[in-house]
Order: structure tokens, then C-alpha cells, then sequence
């Protein structure tokens, strides 16, 4: 891998939704090619119905056999599934969740090969978080950045129902420890501040109330965290918590549930933000929003948050190559021997 510039891999996402829009929107300007070396998995037939349907501006392409071969200054593609597929817009099917998925499965191959160094997720019906846990065997946790706004989610796209039967105190604990790493390791937060909203509405430290899973669960996995290091507040009330803007005086918000991270998120961020997904041994992210059928074919999306997200995955790829060399070679422990009128320094000696 070059040192000056980052391969990113795309995977296409849904060939019937937004996905090529946001591609071909992001990479027509040509700035972006001092940044990355982009590889698309994906269909260079795909993409140029898509801009032929919505009269996109052209884009410098180059279809290529596999990421090794990508070069500078242009869109490389690795074509991935059946090159005679039909773009049908607005319209789930089968056959683009399962070109979604090859052109995902493509990626993360070359992802952990090392031939690409960050991976960008372009929308798709996939539900990234659990298909990245089952190819990696690590379950990641998903953070929505906007700027300095990063928001934490414990749990997916489950229904409310079922939130708190699955929310364990261990969880919680192992969210709230996954987030403090990652603001270290991938955001060069150097002492992060938590902040964990609570489960029931109008509960929390300022209400001076409790329900049964701030009791039982997320105030004592607060207190545990806390006891390791971490610097954890709350409970909090979400209503209160985000009015007041209480939510600009911490490096992170964890979320219990999706939908009370994602409407204060999504407000804030006005539909710029970026996802990504920490806990891995490699760069993930995706743009934060969904496939978009609704817009599907008209040119009326923005490509912000995909280009955001782009932007994200070699900012922590770059972050995460810096920590590395931070602590690649820590001082040994200073040692001093004690019984005689003179101390000697012994900086020799091993740690025990």
C-alpha cells in the first residue's frame, strides 16, 4: 500500500435504489482523487445506465480485474455478478440484494487481504452490523459522526419490544468499553467522556427517578465502567438531555435503543452524517441514511453523507496508523536500587 495515498473500497449497495447516484456524485469531482484511490465493487454497466437514466455528469472510469490493478485519478471497478442484470428503480429485489451482498462479500475479501485499506458501505438492504459480525467474528459498534457529535448505539434495528429483554448489564458494559477504545484508538480522544441515556422516558440523574432497567441494568453497568477508568455518566433522559444541550459537553452518547440515538442524530446532523462501525481489526463505514427508493432514478439525492463517509474512513485509517506508532515501542519502567548511599538508574531490567 502506498503511504501517501488510501485505497478505499466501495461495495455498490443496491443497484435499484441511490447508491450509483451517490457514487458517480461524489467521484465527478475530481478533488476527491488527491485523497483515496477509489475501488468500486460493483457493475461499470450499473453505473452507466444510472447516469445515462439521470443525466449525470461523467466520471473518469476504469474497469479493472481486481484492486491491485486500481490506479490514480479515476473510478476503478471491479465488476462483480451478472453483468446482463436489469436496473428496475424504486423496486427491492432479489437479485440487487444478492449483487448487494456478492459486491460486499468481494470487498471485505480484499479488505482483509490488505489490497484495499478502508471500506465504504454504499446503502443497501443488508443490515450491515450483523452481516460485518458474521464475517468477522467481532460484533461492532455502530457510531454515527457528525463533526464532534458521535452517537453510540447498544442495540439494532430491533423492535422496541424486544429492547429490554435483550438489554443485559454485560452489554452495556462491553458497548460503554467498546466506545471509550474507539475515541482513543480511532478518534484521538485522549481522556473521552461518555455520556448513557436511559431506557425510560423521564428517567434519569436529573429527574432524580429510576425505572426498572436503570436500576437493574444501566446504572450499575455505569458504576462498572467507571470502576475500570472510564469516565461514564448518566443515566440521562433523552428529551432533557438533548434541549439542553447537554449532549455538546461529551465526546460520546450511547444510545439503548436505535431510534433514540438516530431522530436527535439525524436532526443535528442534517442528513450529513456518517456511520461507522468500531470494534474491528479494519476501517468500515457507511453513509447515514437507507436505500432511498423514494428518490430512486429522479436525481434528487445529496451525496454529502457518502462523501462524508469516504472522508471518515481514511481519517480514522490515518488515526488508527498514528496510534499504532504512538505505542508501538513504550518506555520501560524506570527502575531504581535502593541500600546503598548512591541510587543508580537502571533502565536494562525488563518488566516483571
Amino acid at each position: 500500500m502506498s503511504d501517501k495515498i488510501i485505497k478505499v473500497g466501495i461495495s455498490q449497495g443496491d443497484i435499484n435504489g441511490i447508491s450509483y447516484e451517490l457514487i458517480i456524485k461524489t467521484f465527478e469531482d475530481v478533488r476527491i482523487f488527491e485523497f483515496c484511490i477509489p475501488v468500486l465493487y460493483g457493475s461499470s454497466k450499473v453505473l452507466a445506465y444510472h447516469r445515462k437514466a439521470m443525466g449525470l455528469p461523467s466520471v473518469n472510469v476504469n474497469t479493472i480485474h481486481h484492486a491491485g490493478e486500481a490506479g490514480i485519478n479515476r473510478l476503478n471497478i471491479v465488476n462483480c455478478g451478472n453483468e446482463e442484470v436489469v436496473v428496475d428503480f424504486s423496486k427491492p429485489s432479489p437479485e440487487s440484494e444478492s449483487m448487494a451482498q456478492r459486491a460486499m462479500q468481494k470487498a471485505l475479501s480484499d479488505l482483509k487481504a490488505g489490497t484495499i485499506d478502508v471500506l465504504v458501505l454504499a446503502p443497501s438492504n443488508v443490515d450491515e452490523t450483523q452481516y460485518l459480525s458474521q464475517q468477522s467474528g467481532n460484533a461492532p459498534l455502530k457510531i454515527l459522526v457528525h463533526n464532534n457529535f458521535r452517537m453510540a448505539l447498544a442495540s439494532g434495528k430491533i423492535p422496541l419490544s424486544d429492547v429490554s429483554s435483550q438489554l443485559t448489564m454485560d452489554l452495556l458494559v462491553d458497548k460503554i468499553k467498546s466506545l471509550h477504545a474507539s475515541l482513543i484508538h480511532d478518534f484521538m480522544v485522549t481522556l473521552p467522556r461518555i455520556a448513557v441515556l436511559s431506557f425510560n422516558p423521564g428517567m434519569g440523574i436529573k429527574e432524580r427517578k429510576e425505572g426498572r432497567e436503570e436500576t437493574e441494568i444501566i446504572v450499575p453497568a455505569i458504576k462498572t465502567a467507571s470502576e475500570s477508568g472510564i469516565t461514564c455518566f448518566g443515566p440521562y433522559s433523552g428529551d432533557d438531555f438533548f434541549a439542553n444541550y447537554d449532549y455538546t459537553k461529551f465526546d460520546a452518547i450511547l444510545a439503548i435503543y436505535y431510534d433514540q440515538g438516530l431522530i436527535p442524530f439525524r436532526s443535528v446532523s442534517s442528513d450529513e452524517g456518517a456511520c461507522y462501525f468500531a470494534g474491528l481489526p479494519f476501517v468500515v463505514t457507511a453513509p447515514d441514511h437507507g436505500v432511498g427508493y423514494d428518490k430512486a432514478g429522479k436525481n434528487e439525492s445529496s451525496e454529502v453523507s457518502f462523501r462524508n463517509a469516504v472522508y471518515l474512513a481514511i481519517d480514522v485509517f490515518k488515526t488508527r496508523k498514528l496510534d499504532g506508532e504512538i505505542y508501538a515501542n513504550p518506555l520501560k519502567k524506570q527502575y531504581f536500587e535502593k541500600g546503598s548511599d548512591n541510587e543508580k538508574l537502571d533502565l536494562t531490567k525488563d518488566e516483571e
